[in-house]
């Protein structure tokens, strides 16, 4: 499925049953999503959305799954450049994503529905001004945020293996 979120109940393996399915505004590509550590909210990215037009930057939905038959689109959290995302996770109160062209930037979930930037590394600084610079060819394609130590590793298609820690925002 490339259009929308699909919920299915895999209790039966060998009869998946379709619990939900949910378009959203503006698909291009549904590509990836991770879940809260409540298991609350979903977070998804739309892999082509920025390349097509029909966004202003960076898009994630965030899904309200309370009720899994009954998804609801809780927010679309628009990011400050224009780049295709392509992985994310969560770890706690933070959402690690993977972004072409822009690299690793990090979320605070801490209000689950309202993500905003906190930190990001961009790993490909001299195509900025391309506008094909999302697509792929460069910055960030998947990363690692689970080491207890807080260490984060991501990868890119040609600028290779980031290890870096995330240091918590400063207090204002």
């Amino acid at each position: 499925n490339e259009s929308e979120i699909n919920i299915a109940d895999v209790t039966d393996k060998s009869n998946p049953i379709t619990v939900a399915r949910m378009g959203y505004p503006n698909v291009a590509y549904a590509h990836q999503g991770w879940f809260d550590e409540e298991q609350r909210y979903f977070y998804m990215n739309d892999e082509t959305d920025e390349l097509s037009g029909s966004v202003e930057g960076t898009r994630t939905l965030v899904w309200d799954l309370t009720e899994l038959d009954d998804p609801i689109l809780a927010n679309e959290y628009i990011g400050p450049v224009m780049a295709s995302d392509h992985n994310l996770y969560v770890v706690g109160d933070r959402m690690y994503q993977s972004n072409y062209g822009s690299g690793l930037r990090v979320l605070d979930i801490s209000d689950r529905a309202n993500p905003h930037e906190v930190a990001f590394f961009d790993s490909a600084p001299y195509n900025n001004n391309d506008p094909g610079h999302s697509s792929g060819e460069s910055g960030a394609w998947s990363n690692y945020p689970f080491f207890e130590d807080g260490l984060v590793i991501f990868t890119s298609v040609r600028e290779g293996l980031f290890i870096m820690k995330v240091s918590p925002p400063p207090v204002s």
